[in-house]
Formats: C-alpha cells, structure tokens, sequence
C-alpha cells in the first residue's frame, strides 16, 4: 500500500518534465522551420521580402499586445509610435549614423523619453478616453511630419535613407535582413513571454481584471500602466526603425490612423493577450492583404468581414482555434498551454 503513493507520485513528478520537453522540442522546430524560409524562397525573392514585413508587421503587433493585452488600456493610436520610431532611425542614419545597433538605441530611447512624457498623462484616462486620446497624438504627429516637412519629406516621405550597417559591414542582402529580422522576433517574443510570467507580468493582468482591487492590494496601477505603456511605444518604434531600414524610406502613412487600424485588426485576428497570437495575425493579415488585393480594389470589404466573423465566432483569434492544436503536439493539457 505504501509502494502505490510513490509510484504516483514519481509519475506526477515526471509527467511535467516530459510535457515540458515536448514543449520545448515543438517550439524548436517552429522556430527551425521560420529560419530556413530564405532556402526555399531562393527563387521567389518578393516572398522573402513580404515575409520580412511579415515580422515587421509581427513586432508592432506584440508591441500593442504588451500594453492591451497586460494591461487592458486599447490604443487606437498605436501607429504614432511605429511612425515615429521609423523617422527618428531615418534621420539619425542620415545625419548621424549608419551603425545599427545605434539607431535602434538612439530611437528607443527618444521613444521611451517622450512616452513617459505622454503616457503620464494618458493613462490617467480610462476607456475610451484614453483609446481616443492615443488616437489624437498619433495624428498630431502626423501632421507634424507635414508641418516640418523641410527635414520630414513632407508627403513624399523621408527617402534616401544609407545602407544600415553592422561593424561597418552593409547589410543589404535581403536573406541576411530576413535573419536579422527574424532572429530579433524570436528574442522579442521569449522575452515578452518572460515578463508575462515574471512578477510584473502578474501585477499587470492583476489591472487588467481588476485595477480597483489592485489598487487595494498595494499595487501603484498608475507607475505600472505607464511602464507598460512606455516599454509599448518602445517596442512599436524598434519596429519602425527596422522598417525605415530595410527599406530605405518611410512615409507619413506609418503614422496614419489607418495604419493604426491595421495593427490592432493584427491583434484581434491573433488573439488578444497571448503574445504569440498577434504575431500570427500580423504574418496572416500581411500576406492575405497582399493577396486578396491583388485581386480586387475592395479588399477592405472582405477584410472587414474576417474581422467581425472573428470577434463573433472566435473570440481567441488565430491563437484560440490553434491552441488545441498546439496542446496535443507538446503533450500538453489545453489549461497548461494556456
């Protein structure tokens, strides 16, 4: 009778382990299978430069998710930041710098200086005030780029922008950039999936359920929103600057409130609060807008539906539907791979 306890308990002591290698070993091959996209797309080169502004996409994507998603504070101006990001790197490889280490450094941190100005007065706001209050500075900004359009471009956009390099080494081969890209994806997804987990993480889906309650418990919900709200804008900028430099110009549309639309349909078809879920809503809406527009001048029709079918009928996005999935290839139980 006393053998029978430690033999269960022995299996309950191994199931996890091995649940946890399957995980890991499945995560593996997906991220082996992303890499080798250059090898089969040696003779479709444009394929490969979607699927750069696939991942593109896919940052900006998670950006918003960190703050939505962590949080529960919906921007409609997200696309503000990714713009301003993409101007800043713009600018200073033009005037500065080609390095990119440091334009990416140089646009995080004016990003995050500036969105701990803004953001410690709009996440004061609740709902929708705050939603349209991020809606009404991204516009600023992009009739900033008109008003300065002597440095900005103006409408034609900032062009002309130098070959990014690494040690002084070019990167201009669009395969090394899908790398660069990609590799910087994959790290920006298992650190985002950190912090979901670290303490912080918890503190912050404690607001997001209840933020009066967390408020009781001692938890300061304003520093905590608007660290969020800063490493967010951060993170949409970091994208934006990637953009500009792969492809050596920008435009006053990546500050446009369309565009914005565009990053938070990214979220909601992927799955809201899930990290990895608005990346596959970003891949998928990139390549399908590419697509379906090529087919037809009203692909925003056909869009529009897949969006209110997918509020409707699956509420968990891309991510939700994929989840069963994904559980029974990593041997792991649906509320584990939660």
């Amino acid at each position: 009778m006393k053998a029978e306890p430690a033999t269960l308990n022995a299996h309950n002591i191994g199931a996890p382990a091995t649940r946890r290698s399957s995980f890991l070993t499945a995560a593996a091959l997906v991220v082996l299978i992303g890499a080798a996209t250059p090898l089969w797309t040696q003779d479709m080169p444009f394929v490969l430069i979607l699927a750069s502004h696939a991942i593109i996409a896919a940052l900006v994507a998670v950006s918003l998710d960190m703050l939505t998603g962590n949080t529960g504070l919906l921007s409609f101006g997200h696309a503000g930041w990714y713009g301003f990001g993409s101007y800043v790197a713009g600018l200073s490889a033009q005037l500065l710098t080609t390095e990119i280490l440091a334009l990416v450094l140089l646009t995080v941190l004016a990003t995050a200086l500036l969105a701990l100005a803004v953001g410690s007065i709009l996440v004061r706001q609740l709902g929708k005030a705050f939603a349209i209050l991020t809606l009404a500075f991204s516009q600023v900004l992009y009739a900033m780029v008109f008003i300065a359009s002597g440095v900005t471009g103006g409408e034609d956009g900032l062009q002309g922008i130098p070959v990014a390099t690494v040690l002084g080494l070019q990167i201009a081969r669009p395969e090394v950039w899908y790398w660069v890209l990609y590799g910087t994806l994959v790290a920006v997804l298992c650190l985002a999936l950190w912090l979901r987990r670290s303490p912080l993480g918890k503190a912050w889906l404690g607001i997001r359920e209840n933020a009066e309650r967390a408020q009781f418990i001692g938890l300061d919900v304003f520093r905590l929103k608007l660290l969020a709200y800063v490493i967010s804008a951060s993170l949409a900028a970091f994208a934006g600057a990637l953009f500009v430099l792969v492809n050596g110009a920008t435009t006053p549309e990546t500050l446009h409130w369309f565009e914005s639309g565009k990053i938070l349909m990214y979220v909601v078809l992927g799955g809201v609060g899930t990290i990895v879920g608005p990346a596959i809503g970003a891949a998928v809406f990139t390549f399908a807008e590419h697509y379906v527009s090529s087919f037809t001048d009203a692909w925003l029709i056909y869009f529009g539906a897949l969006f209110v079918v997918t509020v409707i009928v699956a509420p968990g996005g891309i991510f939700g539907l994929l989840r069963p999935v994904w559980a029974r290839c990593t041997g792991r139980s649906e509320r584990g791979a939660a």
